[in-house]
């Protein structure tokens, strides 16, 4: 389970993470953006939020070298830059107060044709970010309702109707109800195998195949199967279900759904170097890799892709390390 506080940051794993709407509880509610420039004294709109441009990791590989972590009780984030010499980092709640939010500075966030409201933290998380970027940002949490509407052209007729159509619409199916998401691109969730991870780590050189490549492959929730189960079964999956114990017990109930919607092309930021916040060679650079076979989503015919995102109505419930799994449906079969 990979939580990722801050978008395009490294990820933070987890025992334990709850479903919401929007994606597992705290997942990508702060996102860095690019200072806006300040509107003209003759800007009749200048009491709107300006729109400001936010940093993503497939156009910064430094975007790497910030390893978030979470203190216990789930109240503080702390973020360190992972080659500063000194250690340098900089300490600030998981969930910044009401008050804090209410007084601060507010931009216009648009990521896949779909905006939010981001709350600037002010000038000390800034200034941390500043150093190490060498660019005016600041980071920011999202506001308004907490949510944004996902992009759900991108997914075909199945996403797109249910976000068009009114709840309760005979026309939806009982699986698909309008989606949210925070500052992620496009889904609340991005659901990866084991097997699949195994079958990116062998196209590595040798000398490389014991990197942990699922850092760069950026998934929430990833699932460890059989050796029976092929690389990139996932493309096909439809519907898995959660359990606390054995899914084959005679009274086994699932505690989550989760609906698999589209299958993820992917971007640059399968290339990035966490080690040096750089490109990586060529040979580990884990786009072409992929790009050689896995140009397999018709809506994306040059992006090679790897999961599936994927959104669960079943908010509140709390998935751990070790649950047990189940396909219980399929792509083209009930």
């Amino acid at each position: 389970l990979f939580l990722y506080p801050v978008k395009s940051l490294l990820p933070v794993e987890v025992s334990y993470a709850e479903l919401t709407s929007e994606g597992l509880r705290f997942d990508r509610q702060y996102i860095l953006v690019k200072t806006p420039p300040q509107p003209a004294a003759s800007d009749a709109s200048e009491s709107e939020p300006r729109l400001a441009e936010h940093l993503a990791i497939k156009r910064i590989f430094l975007l790497a070298l910030f390893q978030p972590s979470i203190h216990d009780g789930w109240s503080k984030l702390t973020i360190r830059h992972t080659l500063a010499r000194p250690e340098s980092s900089i300490t600030l709640p998981l969930t910044p107060s009401p008050a804090l939010c209410a007084n601060a500075s507010k931009f216009k966030v648009s990521i896949f044709g779909t905006s939010a409201i981001a709350i600037d933290m002010g000038e000390m998380p800034a200034s941390f970010f500043r150093k190490h970027l060498g660019m005016d940002v600041r980071l920011c949490f999202i506001g308004g309702n907490g949510k944004r509407m996902l992009p759900g052209v991108a997914f075909g007729s199945r996403i797109a109707t249910a976000n068009i159509l009114p709840p309760g619409s005979p026309l939806l199916d009982e699986r698909v109800q309008a989606q949210r998401t925070r500052f992620a691109d496009a889904a609340p969730y991005l659901i990866t195998s084991s097997a699949s991870e195994e079958d990116v780590r062998s196209r590595l050189p040798v000398e490389n195949q014991a990197e942990d490549v699922i850092i760069r492959l950026r998934p929430n929730i990833h699932i460890g199967v059989d050796d029976s189960t092929p690389p990139y079964d996932e493309d096909d999956w439809d519907t898995i279900l959660v359990y606390d114990g054995d899914p084959k017990a005679r009274e086994a109930q699932p505690k989550a759904t989760i609906v698999c919607i589209f299958r993820t092309a992917r971007c640059l930021s399968l290339n990035a170097d966490l080690k040096t916040g750089m490109v990586a060679p060529r040979q580990r650079q884990l786009y072409g890799l992929l790009a050689k076979d896995r140009r397999v989503n018709p809506l994306y015919p040059h992006k090679p892709v790897f999961g599936q995102y994927a959104y669960s109505t079943s908010v509140g419930q709390t998935l751990r390390v070790g649950d047990a799994v189940r396909v219980n449906r399929r792509n083209g079969s009930t």
